[in-house]
């Protein structure tokens, strides 16, 4: 054996013991074939290791605190694949029917139908309900329910490029991927491979353009829907008076929340953050950054949770990557639209942001079209495939995921993982931080003495009263009707 090899053999011990801990904090709901491959390659590295004779990089004490760290996990892994707990896996109840033979499943057909129709196979949608895949065929064809896939839009190409057309002009650096979930959002099923072509012809360069940004994707693990959500905000639209608030689920990437307000004040992000919960239920943890805008969430968290649970986990930026990678394509579907349109008023001088007129009539008309794009952004992304995920959609993995909790006893519950597999890093994706970057930041105060507080901390861009007041003097007018020459009007007013 070379011992050039021994770094990676280490480094890649690491991280099967890191895989493997969290394999067994979600026992028993785990893939069983999943754990043996782990336990194959836990005892292969073990068996490295406990060969080595060389100690010229790593001392015999060493090399025998290495062992140890491997049998620490690969023991009790070996108990549970020898003689596996029962498994709390999803459970399908049963009637009796009065006739010979087993009690009949009661099966919700109408929700494996809603299940299948977001994109979700026969069989895991079987999976989820807790009975086999010839189950519930039987019972799909008994009630007369096909199990065909379904079908495709049947439009002509000058019919799609119209649709396409009018995606691409209020999205115009979506991709096909996304362009096809604005499709299905709005009742087409069109083939992929069309959705391409239809992007070539209306819009070429863009997609040359889309091209060259592709990304990488890395690894992600969380129990399930629910288990952690990542919410964040981004400013990218401040400077003209617009702060987005959004949050993401981790298991599916669905989006919880997109929000655009005009202030970032923890009560304001609390109250996206209730009207979520109210929606999908709790989540089991949520990772933001240090903002103070945060503070409301985490005690709500806590309050739910408790200190203990780790409900709240705070970290910088760059290392909560869900809600990073999200926000770029929330900026090509949707923020980069406006930043150049505001940009090219400002340009025209058209619009002075050191101007309060200007900066409240442009709030009061543009805030309900831009909370119009980010709808439209939220549907289509939860609408649109994941490569990495068998082309599912992030709608379809959420409710899939959920089914299978139900079923499973603890949705009600908490949906998240134990917390002693929950790290200062847990949900984090990416290289590991800097010592400086993982430095903790002190607790902020939220509370302002002030609105002048509030505007000289960056965290209102435009006073709630001067918005109120120019609407009631705008009286019946309708903001969200287009007219090019109604900025004018309001500014008039508003002075």
């Amino acid at each position: 054996m070379s011992y050039d090899y021994l770094p990676h053999l280490l480094e890649k011990a690491d991280r099967l013991i890191l895989d493997t801990r969290f394999y067994l904090s979600s026992v028993p709901n785990v893939d069983i074939e999943r754990g043996s491959g782990l336990a194959r390659q836990l005892q292969a590295s073990r068996s490295i290791l406990t060969d080595l004779k060389d100690y010229s990089l790593l001392t015999k004490s060493e090399i025998e605190e290495c062992v140890r760290l491997v049998d620490l996990v690969l023991l009790p892994l070996m108990e549970y694949l020898g003689k596996p707990h029962k498994a709390h896996m999803p459970q399908c109840s049963r009637s009796a029917t009065g006739k010979p033979g087993p009690a009949r499943y009661n099966l919700d057909l109408h929700r494996a139908v809603q299940l299948h129709d977001m994109g979700n196979t026969w069989k895991d949608i079987a999976e989820s309900m807790g009975v086999s895949l010839r189950t519930l065929h039987n019972h799909l064809g008994q009630a007369g329910i096909s199990t065909a896939k379904i079908a495709y839009s049947t439009i002509d190409d000058a019919t799609l490029d119209e649709y396409v057309s009018q995606i691409n002009l209020h999205h115009p650096l979506s991709g096909s991927i996304v362009v096809r979930g604005h499709l299905l959002a709005g009742g087409l099923n069109i083939q992929l491979h069309r959705v391409r072509a239809s992007l070539r012809r209306v819009d070429e360069e863009g997609v040359a353009l889309r091209f060259r940004g592709a990304t990488k994707r890395r690894v992600y693990r969380v129990r399930g829907s629910n288990a952690l959500w990542h919410q964040d905000g981004n400013e990218k639209l401040k400077p003209w008076g617009f702060i987005v608030h959004g949050c993401v689920d981790g298991y599916s990437r669905m989006i919880i929340y997109l929000v655009c307000s005009n202030n970032k004040r923890s009560k304001t992000v609390g109250a996206c953050f209730m009207t979520a919960v109210s929606q999908f239920g709790w989540p089991s943890r949520v990772r933001g950054d240090y903002g103070t805008e945060n503070n409301e969430i985490e005690r709500k968290m806590v309050e739910k949770w408790g200190i203990a649970h780790r409900a709240y986990l705070r970290g910088r930026s760059v290392h909560n990557v869900r809600i990073e990678r999200l926000w770029r394509d929330v900026r090509r579907d949707t923020l980069e639209f406006f930043r150049q349109l505001f940009s090219q008023l400002e340009k025209e001088e058209l619009l002075d942001t050191d101007c309060k007129t200007h900066l409240t009539a442009l709030f009061l008309v543009y805030h309900p079209r831009i909370q119009k794009s980010l709808d439209e952004t939220t549907t289509s992304w939860n609408n649109h495939s994941l490569r990495t995920e068998r082309y599912k959609t992030p709608f379809a993995l959420y409710e899939l995921s959920k089914e299978r909790a139900i079923n499973a006893g603890y949705w009600d519950f908490d949906a998240g993982d134990n917390v002693s597999n929950v790290g200062d890093d847990y949900g984090e994706e990416g290289d590991e931080p800097g010592a400086e970057d993982s430095q903790p930041v002190p607790p902020r105060s939220d509370y302002f003495e002030t609105l002048d507080d509030e505007i000289e901390a960056g965290i209102v861009t435009t006073d709630d009263e001067v918005l109120s007041e120019a609407r009631d003097a705008l009286g019946g007018m309708d903001l969200e009707k287009d007219d090019v020459k109604k900025i004018d009007v309001i500014q008039l007013d508003c002075e």
